[in-house]
C-alpha cells in the first residue's frame, strides 16, 4: 500500500492538470482498501482510475484513493459463453485485447479506450454501438460507509448513456474492486453499423470492406475499430485530453428536424432502452419521440474543430475532443468548454452535458 501527502496528481490525470491532493493512496487488495477507509474515515474521498475522464479545477482537500487490484478469473463457463471476473485496476484496453486474443466476443468495439476496468464500469463507456453494461453481469465493491463487501447486479447500477449510479449517487459510497462480464465464446455476429457523418468516417463495416477481407472475425472487427479511432481521436501522449468531452444530446424529434434543416448531414440515433437522466423515456412511444444527435456535428458546424484559445483547443480531427498542451489549468479548460456550450445553446437551443467527471467548479 502506497500513501503520500500533499501529493501532485499531474501525472495521474490525462489532462495533465497540476493540482494536489491532501492525501493519496494506492490500494492493491480488499484488505488495503478497508485499512485506508478506516484510517481516513473522516476525510473527503475521491476514487481515481487512470484519470482519463476527470477534469480537476482545484486541489482535492481530502484523500484520493486509486484501486490497483489486478487479475482475471473465469468463474463460470458453458459451451457458448463464459463469465470472467476482472480486477478493477486492470487496464481496460489491455483487457479488451486479451479477450479478443482468446476469441471472446462482446467488448471488441470498446478497444483503445483509456482507463481502468473500474473506471470503465462507473462511466458505462460506449463506442461504435456497444456499451460496457451490455456485457456486465455484476460488480463487487466495498461499501465505504459500512466497510462491508457487496455484490451489485448490473440491473441495480442504473446504467444510462455513458452514465451509472456509481458516477452520481454512489460516487462516495462504493469502491469497485472487480467486475464480472459475460462473453461469447463463439462470436459470429458483430455490431458493425454504427455510423457517424456520411462520407466522413463511415461505419466499421465500411472500414472492414476497405481492408479487403472476405471473412469477418472478431480480430478484424477490433482492428477496424482501432483504425477508426486512430483516424479521428487525439493521442493522450501528444495532448492533454479526456477524449470526448460532451455526451451526444437527446432531443425531441421535432427539434432534431428543425436543426437538421440548417445542418447538413445531421444524423440521429434511436434512444433505445436506456434510462436517460431527466427524461422519463421508459415507455416505447415516449422513446420514439426523442432521438440522440451527434454533439460533434453541431460543434463542427460552428467552426470549433481546430480552434484554440491559449493552452486549450479542440482537436483538428474531432470537434468533441478538447485538448491542451499540458500547460492548461483546470479553470482555463472549464472556461474554454463554457464558450463551446454557450455557442451551441445560442445557435441550436441545445444544452451540451459534460461526459467527464468535474472536480471543483460548476457543471
Amino acid at each position: 500500500m502506497k500513501v503520500e501527502h500533499d501529493f501532485s496528481i499531474k501525472a495521474l490525470n490525462t489532462f495533465g492538470v497540476d493540482v494536489k491532493t491532501k492525501t493519496y493512496a494506492e490500494v492493491a487488495s480488499i484488505e488495503e482498501c478497508i485499512s485506508v477507509l478506516e484510517r481516513y474515515k473522516d476525510e473527503k474521498k475521491l476514487l481515481l482510475g487512470d484519470g482519463s475522464n476527470t477534469l480537476f479545477v482545484q486541489d482535492w482537500p481530502g484523500i484520493i484513493i486509486k484501486p490497483i487490484m489486478h487479475g482475471k478469473e473465469i468463474i463460470a463457463e458453458n459451451e457458448n459463453s463464459l463469465q470472467i471476473q476482472v480486477g478493477s485496476g486492470e487496464d481496460w484496453d489491455a483487457f479488451v485485447r486479451w479477450c479478443v486474443e482468446q476469441h471472446y466476443g462482446g467488448l471488441e468495439n470498446l478497444v483503445l479506450i483509456p482507463g481502468t476496468v473500474g473506471g470503465a464500469v462507473a462511466q458505462n463507456i460506449a463506442a461504435y454501438g456497444q456499451n460496457i453494461s451490455d456485457a456486465l453481469v455484476s460488480v463487487s465493491a466495498i461499501n465505504m460507509h459500512t466497510l462491508q463487501e457487496e455484490v451489485l447486479q448490473a440491473r441495480d447500477c442504473a446504467f444510462a448513456y455513458r452514465d451509472s449510479i456509481f458516477k452520481r449517487l454512489w460516487d462516495s459510497k462504493y469502491l469497485i474492486t472487480s467486475a464480472v462480464f459475460e462473453l461469447n465464446k463463439k462470436p459470429e455476429t458483430f455490431e458493425l453499423h454504427y455510423h457517424e457523418r456520411a462520407g466522413r468516417y463511415g461505419s466499421i463495416m465500411e472500414e472492414l470492406q476497405s481492408m479487403g477481407q472476405e471473412t469477418i472475425d472478431i480480430q478484424l472487427v477490433m482492428e477496424a475499430v482501432i483504425r477508426q479511432r486512430n483516424k479521428r481521436l487525439p493521442s493522450v501522449t501528444e495532448y492533454g485530453t479526456c477524449g470526448s468531452f460532451f455526451k451526444n444530446p437527446v432531443v425531441p424529434v421535432e427539434k432534431y428536424k428543425a436543426i437538421a434543416a440548417s445542418v447538413a448531414d445531421l444524423q440521429s440515433y434511436p434512444v433505445q432502452n436506456l434510462d436517460y437522466r431527466n427524461k422519463d423515456l421508459s415507455d416505447a412511444a415516449e422513446q420514439d419521440a426523442y432521438v440522440k444527435i451527434p454533439a460533434g456535428r453541431l460543434l463542427d458546424e460552428l467552426g470549433w474543430r481546430g480552434k484554440w484559445r491559449g493552452n486549450v483547443g479542440v482537436h483538428e480531427k474531432h470537434a468533441l475532443c478538447v485538448v491542451t498542451n499540458f500547460k492548461a489549468s483546470g479553470a482555463e479548460i472549464l472556461d474554454f468548454v463554457s464558450y463551446m456550450r454557450e455557442d451551441v445553446h445560442k445557435h441550436y437551443d441545445v444544452d451540451l452535458e459534460m461526459e467527464i467527471n468535474l472536480i471543483g467548479g460548476k457543471r
